[in-house]
């Protein structure tokens, strides 16, 4: 599966890559409701939001599947001065890579939406063991879709999250007019 992603790299086939830090995240810094502490970053891409958060004080794990865009995004920590742990690999297994009851703040751009359904159960079950206490853990997924792509129901992150997180907000909105998609700020309990 990671050649699919490296090849779109290569070809610089990525929308989602824009290399601005999202407002929603932006809010949630200047928003007082995080403590500077640990981050973890799910399906970094090249490392934007990785290196905005390294910027502001967090220690950064970030996870890619694509080679290439791991190595664009410790390029880009490098030229900024930045130590963040870029690792590649399978988000859903992050525990290989982060300790229990370490992280203070997760968040996930576009990345659990792709997973299948038993990539979802280790990605929950790996958060609900990383994440302390409070922490806050903020997911862009598109939409369902009748006969289209992979996305994820309102409902199916509430029923997936009901173990250890409290849904604290929806924001409901869609992709380029087309697709629907949204962001959840939850936290973990």
């Amino acid at each position: 599966m990671s050649i699919f992603w490296d090849i779109l790299y290569l070809l610089k086939r990525t929308p989602w890559d824009t290399g601005v830090t999202p407002p929603e995240i932006v809010a949630m810094l200047d928003s007082g409701r995080l403590k500077v502490g640990r981050a973890l970053d799910l399906g970094c891409g090249t490392g934007t939001n990785a290196i905005y958060l390294a910027q502001h004080g967090f220690e950064v794990t970030a996870i890619d599947v694509s080679r290439r865009a791991i190595a664009l995004a410790r390029r880009k920590a490098r030229a900024a001065h930045l130590a963040v742990r870029f690792e590649r690999g399978d988000v859903s297994l992050m525990t290989r890579w982060v300790e229990a009851h370490t992280i203070e703040f997760a968040y996930d751009i576009g990345c659990l939406h792709s997973l299948s359904s038993e990539a979802r159960r280790r990605y929950v079950d790996g958060l609900r063991s990383v994440m302390k206490p409070g922490a806050i853990y903020m997911l862009y997924a598109f939409g369902l879709v009748e006969g289209g792509p992979r996305g994820v129901s309102p409902d199916e992150v509430a029923a997936r999250f009901a173990d250890g997180f409290l849904v604290r907000e929806v924001q409901h909105g869609d992709e380029r007019g087309a697709r629907p998609s949204a962001w959840y700020t939850l936290e973990r309990v």
